[in-house]
């Protein structure tokens, strides 16, 4: 979204911020640095103002040639806000006693030139910090900065908090939603600076659950992966995915070595499992005693596939972390053999020898240990699939051979009967010709055969090259068919 070429996507965030930080400012708590300390907004008087950089836009779209209204109206403004807090005292004075300063920064140039999308640099920060002109009484002022295209990481070291003055940045992200960056010790406000409204976070959380569904069938998903593509809240993504897991039957969140990972617990309906370590012996006891407790016992099903379903996922994280793991020893390993390479000295090459052996050791270790999870992995994947099947068969209610037997005979019966219906209605429908008296088919035939006669001679005629004779009317006298034929 920040290197999008589209006006109208730069000027809509705009907006959104602008619009966000006025609800921001009836919000009990956020709070801002005044001469009175870190309060709420809310306990102070607000004068808002807000303005717009259009004389500017106008003059850069003259100064390129790009006079047109409708590209004007699709821009972004680079908007504004102030906001001065107010302290009043016997209700008729006031005074100030902190202020606060949006500004957004939007690639304009490049937008009307079609030019690169560049982030806003480290430079461009300190010379928009010029532009703004102090507090009257230099009461605190925080200045948030919203970039469209991004911020750069020079960008990023600007933020700071002074006595007098808090800067702060704030900007779209890939992910579709909004990043926000300041002082550790705002954290808290710095995080309200999310325009993002909750339902789309969680429309955005839910596409991304969708979107591993992969990785739910081989184990689980920690809330790490899921923050880190979403650029949402870790707190946030960890509790919404165990409201997740709440609302759609077969999934579970739990924390699983210090990790809250969302995985399958079977295809089975099956109930929570936070009862389940009392009835399967108990989750806090080691794996195999819980799993020899809860299997020495039959039926069950559907809390087997849990518990098996838990440890998968469990073993699964062990995997990935293992997966790290080989991946920094393989680093390592290249590295080792690279100082090698360019070693000069013998000592050196001796050294690099004796961590590069302690490296290729590691590095057995790592893959024998990667070998045994995933030969567990396997056997957990495959005596869950067998409960599965096993559930299957025994949730779904199929006929025996008798009911199968009798059902065919009865088919076999309405099917015959369909076939004599469909028999005699057959015999049943009336003929669509009409029969003739021997007066109607002695003239019917006569009349065939004269219109077949000149046919047949006008047919042969065209086959020997020859003329064909004329037609003899049958009311020709006797005696002039008598000369004819002399």
């Amino acid at each position: 979204m920040s290197n999008s070429t589209d006006p109208t996507i730069h000027q809509q965030a705009e907006r959104d911020f602008v619009a966000h930080v006025e609800k921001l400012l009836n919000t009990d708590s956020f709070k801002l640095d005044t001469s009175r300390g870190l309060k709420s907004v809310t306990m102070f008087t607000r004068d808002v103002k807000k303005d717009d950089a259009g004389v500017d836009l106008k003059r850069v779209m003259a100064e390129l040639g790009k006079t047109d209204r409708e590209l004007q109206g699709r821009m972004p403004a680079g908007l504004t806000l102030s906001a001065t807090l107010f302290a009043t005292k016997w209700w008729l004075f006031k005074s100030a006693v902190g202020r606060l300063q949006v500004v957004c920064l939007s690639p304009t140039r490049p937008l009307l030139t079609g030019g690169k999308i560049e982030p806003v640099g480290a430079d461009q920060i300190r010379a928009e910090l010029g532009k703004i002109p102090p507090a009257l009484g230099n009461v605190p002022t925080t200045i948030i900065f919203v970039s469209t295209s991004g911020f750069t990481a020079g960008a990023r070291e600007k933020i700071d908090r002074q006595s007098d003055r808090v800067v702060l940045l704030a900007q779209p992200n890939d992910a579709g939603g909004w990043s926000a960056f300041g002082p550790p010790t705002l954290k808290a406000s710095v995080d309200m600076l999310d325009p993002e409204a909750e339902e789309l976070k969680k429309t955005r959380l839910a596409e991304q659950i969708k979107a591993s569904h992969l990785e739910l069938m081989g184990g689980g998903i920690t809330a790490e992966k899921i923050a880190s593509r979403t650029q949402l809240p870790l707190q946030w993504v960890e509790a919404e995915l165990k409201n997740y897991a709440r609302a759609n039957p077969g999934l579970n969140a739990k924390r699983l070595d210090g990790h809250v990972v969302l995985f399958r617990e079977g295809s089975a309906q099956v109930q929570s499992t936070k009862n389940l370590g009392k009835a399967s012996g108990g989750l806090e006891m080691p794996f195999i005693d819980s799993l020899k407790s809860l299997f020495s016992r039959k039926g069950e099903t559907e809390k087997k596939i849990a518990l098996l379903s838990e440890h998968r996922a469990s073993l699964s994280q062990k995997r990935d972390s293992a997966y790290d793991d080989l991946g920094a020893l393989e680093a390592n390993e290249t590295a080792l053999k690279d100082q090698f390479k360019a070693a000069t000295s013998e000592s050196t090459k001796r050294r690099l020898t004796s961590q590069l052996l302690q490296a290729k050791k590691d590095l057995a270790r790592r893959q024998q240990l990667m070998s045994v999870l995933n030969q567990q992995i396997d056997v957990v994947s495959t005596h869950l699939h067998t409960l599965e099947l096993v559930h299957q068969g025994k949730s779904t209610k199929l006929p025996d051979g008798d009911d199968l037997t009798k059902d065919a005979e009865a088919a076999e019966e309405v099917l015959a009967q369909l076939q004599a219906d469909t028999e005699l209605a057959g015999s049943l429908q009336p003929s669509g010709s009409t029969s003739l008296s021997e007066e109607e088919q002695a003239l019917y035939d006569e009349l065939q055969a004269e219109n077949a006669a000149p046919q047949d001679d006008s047919v042969k005629s065209q086959a020997t090259g020859e003329p064909s004779a004329p037609a003899k009317s049958p009311d020709q006298p006797p005696r002039e068919r008598q000369r004819e034929a002399t």
